[in-house]
């Protein structure tokens, strides 16, 4: 069995979910420290001009240093809802499949969830659901974990009996930590290839969000995802 582990990001890159598909479970880190201004309250979008801006949901950080990713609160005094949704509007009007994503994307928005892993997950199962990715989930929180970093990742491995971990590139150096530990699972590591999705793109733009794949995409945007990575 092949499971990846990683924290629920928001409005993932592409790549987040050809590496889903590509396991047969896949487990959100939901448990560790949140990191502020990091993928777990933001993500790239392709604007204007063929420039990349970054949408973050603002959340409230202040005497909350040592918050997990479960415990962060969005901060709803922002009126962020509206302005990602005038953005994303503004983005990708013109684009083929615009009108069969914007209105379900605005009704994620607009139950304005208290919770950041709320809405990100609320999301990431959307997602998953317009792009018939049909793995199974689940969560660190589940497990009653109380090792840190590697540590963390080989135990849920040993839970999970898996015979692959499939791991990104940039999570190598931590695992390398594990040293001699003896450990029962191969370690592949996943790459995404970013290949423009018209071959005459000069302005493609890698590491966007999901978003930009389904507006331009649409019901192609799962095959593009299986074509597109490489094991290691």
């Amino acid at each position: 069995m092949k499971i990846a582990i990683s924290q629920p990001t928001f409005l993932p890159w592409q790549g987040y979910f050809a590496l889903i598909n590509y396991v047969d479970e896949f487990i959100f880190l939901d448990n560790v420290q949140f990191q502020k201004r990091s993928w777990q309250q933001r993500n790239k979008i392709k604007f204007i001009n063929n420039k990349e801006l970054m949408l973050t949901v603002p959340v409230i950080t202040k005497n909350r240093f040592n918050q997990k990713i479960n415990e962060v609160i969005i901060d709803q005094e922002s009126n962020y809802i509206n302005k990602h949704l005038k953005t994303i509007n503004l983005a990708y009007k013109e684009t083929k499949y615009f009108d069969l994503y914007y209105e379900k994307i605005s009704s994620i928005y607009n139950r304005n969830f208290k919770n950041l892993i709320e809405l990100n997950l609320q999301f990431i199962n959307f997602f998953l659901k317009e792009l018939n990715i049909k793995t199974a989930v689940s969560y660190s929180s589940n497990l009653n974990l109380s090792v840190t970093k590697q540590f963390l990742i080989d135990s849920i491995c040993k839970i999970k009996g898996c015979n692959i971990y499939v791991s990104t590139k940039g999570s190598s150096d931590y695992l390398d930590l594990l040293g001699d530990k003896i450990i029962n699972y191969k370690i592949e590591y996943f790459n995404f290839n970013h290949i423009p999705y018209n071959k005459n793109d000069c302005n493609f733009i890698k590491y966007l969000s999901i978003l930009d794949l389904l507006f331009n995409m649409g019901p192609g945007s799962k095959l593009y995802l299986e074509n597109n990575f490489y094991i290691e």
